[in-house]
């Protein structure tokens, strides 16, 4: 992220002011941030995510949304990779209301953004019962699982299962990473094609 506006306001101001703007932006503490955009990969483990969880909640009560739509997070506006609500929505919102689930997918200019504050205001967000960090540059998930007023950590990786209790749903690593460079039968592929040493 970059490109932080000069002067604190309110939330309810930055609501407001947000409306008026064509790009989007974050707010945490008093700042707005403006939004940059993300690598291939980045865009492709966002897309397949989606899909598949769409996908899997065909039909039921909860619906998955991209990046380009915010949630409100212990004070701050947040355009998470994804998010899902089961709580019900009218197409014309502009706010994922009630969100049980959060996705980042991590690049090392987000990381500590991803895994400091963000991460905070999720943990603080009573409706979010599980927060998952993608990594773009690595076969792993971090996954963050809400119980009682505590919180674990799994980690996930290789080709292993991100088991999203939250909503009900597994989703493979495989899938989550297909079509990028970290795809199996590229990977796969990459070894096949290796010289000996």
């Amino acid at each position: 992220m970059s490109n932080t506006a000069a002067n604190l306001m309110s939330l309810d101001d930055f609501l407001l002011w947000e409306r008026e703007q064509p790009e989007r932006y974050e707010y945490a503490g008093g700042v707005a941030t403006m939004m940059t955009g993300g690598s291939l990969d980045h865009s492709t483990i966002a897309s397949n995510l989606w899909m598949a969880l769409r996908d899997k909640l065909r039909g039921g009560p909860c619906r998955a949304f991209r990046g380009d739509t915010k949630i409100l997070a212990n004070d701050s506006v947040r355009y998470p990779d994804l998010s899902v609500t089961c709580t019900p929505v009218r197409g014309a919102d502009d706010t994922v209301l009630e969100p049980v689930l959060v996705i980042e997918v991590v690049s090392p200019s987000t990381e500590r953004e991803d895994r400091g504050r963000k991460k905070f205001d999720y943990f603080r967000t009573t409706s979010i019962q599980q927060y998952a960090i993608i990594e773009q540059d690595a076969r792993r998930v971090d996954l963050y699982t809400r119980s009682g007023d505590r919180w674990t950590d799994e980690i996930i990786e290789g080709a292993a299962t991100l088991k999203l209790a939250s909503i009900g749903a597994e989703i493979g690593l495989d899938l989550i990473y297909e079509d990028t460079e970290l795809d199996a039968i590229r990977l796969r592929e990459g070894e096949r094609r290796a010289p000996a040493s």
